[in-house]
């Protein structure tokens, strides 16, 4: 056993260990309130339409979806035609199959 005054001198420096938000190796931040705001989702904006705007593919549209729509681009989603949603090259179209309509990017 080390006595008191060389307890300290043989371990080297102290780190912080895995948990902390800015030591581990992929730097993946652990609590919500650390992000900061730009990486932070914005629930005022629909996420299916906001996820196509970055990665193309197909959504189906539930109610909440066709609302966000006619309020933010003033379309009215129509069975017989396909209609683009303003300047983000996104059609919303009626799948008969389903009876559903679905965004396509």
């Amino acid at each position: 056993m080390k006595s008191f005054a060389n307890f300290f001198s043989g371990r080297g420096p102290r780190h912080r260990g895995h948990g902390f938000t800015d030591t581990h190796h992929s730097y993946r931040r652990k609590k919500l309130n650390l992000v900061p705001d730009m990486y932070k989702t914005d629930h005022s904006k629909n996420q299916n339409i906001e996820r196509l705007k970055e990665h193309p593919g197909t959504c189906v549209c539930n109610n909440k979806d066709l609302e966000y729509i006619r309020d933010t681009y003033n379309i009215v989603p129509h069975k017989d035609s396909e209609q683009k949603l303003g300047k983000t090259g996104i059609t919303i179209s009626y799948n008969p199959k389903n009876n559903t309509f679905i965004l396509k990017k």
